[in-house]
């Protein structure tokens, strides 16, 4: 009777191992197929701050009157040993910054510094009289590839902190100029970085997040998968790509926030990243005091705050920056 005990435990020992070996496969699985990067820039190659459109579909937007004249490419390295990035830098003029205000763009997942997305807001903020910095994050657009794997921002807030270090390294510029807009991953990304590098003045969080196990768990989701799997993809994450995956988290940025201004949009019409995503920074805001606006766009799809509601974007993102950074004049 003992050997026959002995024996069920052993398989049962085994069934456990058996079924965790089968949930780690499985979250691997998930984890290779969601995570995988596509770098480079396909069809918005063509895209330049001075002339470029929405390569994905057909727009008649006025993508024409939200160019810039000049504009300068440039590659710094980040801390982490290999790593280079592709940026353009866009001064006020060809004489250079001047003392305006600066912002950092961070694009979205899988797209890049050509994206007329990120170019228009670009744009936008050139007009006002701002400086503007765009970048490609790691494992996108024209910067290193170092895993072709995405990160959600845990490991792309480096990027950021590189390109702060590059402004105020070789372009002389003082930190209470600089500002950050991140756009969807872009969001999350800018929000690791604020909370880390207290350089920021800033923060513009569109269509973004701030809890990385809901945000994995709503792509699973997304992506047909039962959100039972999530720690499974987590841990394969872990072990087999060297990715914490939830730390450090975009929460950093209420956390660490020491009054400076976070600004978050979102549409509400938004499957992509779901807008209580944005709304649920509220509460985070009022747990560690951080000072938050707010603004749900009626209607708006993801990244389309900007498009359905053109005019109070500009206004609302101008004004933002102009009353949170040196540089520019308070207007009346």
């Amino acid at each position: 009777m003992k050997k026959l005990y002995v024996k069920l435990g052993f398989t049962f020992i085994g069934v456990i191992v058996f079924i965790a070996l089968v949930y780690i496969s499985i979250g691997y699985f998930i984890y290779s197929t969601l995570a995988k990067a596509d770098p480079g820039c396909s069809a918005d190659c063509i895209n330049t701050p001075g002339s470029y459109r929405d390569n994905s579909k057909e727009s008649d937007f006025p993508f024409d009157k939200y160019t810039v004249d000049y504009w300068e490419s440039h590659q710094y390295a980040v801390g982490d040993e290999g790593i280079n990035i592709e940026a353009w830098w866009i001064p006020i003029s060809k004489n250079g910054a001047g003392e305006a205000p600066v912002i950092i763009l961070a694009h979205g997942l899988r797209s890049s510094k050509y994206d007329s997305d990120i170019l228009l807001v670009a744009a936008i903020l050139h007009k006002a009289g701002f400086n503007t910095l765009l970048f490609d994050q790691r494992d996108h657009g024209m910067s290193t590839i170092e895993d072709g794997r995405i990160s959600i921002g845990t490991k792309e807030y480096r990027d950021v902190i590189a390109s702060v270090d590059w402004l105020v390294n070789i372009q002389s510029i003082i930190p209470e100029r600089i500002g950050i807009y991140g756009l969807s991953m872009g969001a999350g990304t800018a929000a690791i970085a604020f909370g880390v590098d207290d350089r920021i003045q800033a923060a513009i969080l569109d269509s973004g997040y701030s809890d990385l196990n809901i945000i994995v768990k709503e792509e699973l989701q997304r992506e047909g998968y039962p959100p039972w799997l999530v720690n499974g993809a987590i841990w394969a994450a872990f072990l087999f790509g060297n990715e914490t995956l939830l730390e450090p988290s975009p929460k950093l940025a209420f956390i660490n926030h020491g009054d400076r201004p976070i600004f978050a949009m979102h549409g509400t019409s938004d499957t992509r990243v779901l807008p209580h995503n944005t709304s649920d920074m509220i509460i985070l805001a009022k747990k560690y005091g951080a000072n938050l606006t707010i603004w749900l766009a009626e209607n708006a799809i993801h990244s389309g705050v900007k498009f359905m509601y053109l005019d109070e974007f500009s206004t609302r993102i101008v004004e933002f920056f102009r009353s949170n950074l040196k540089g520019l004049p308070k207007e009346n």
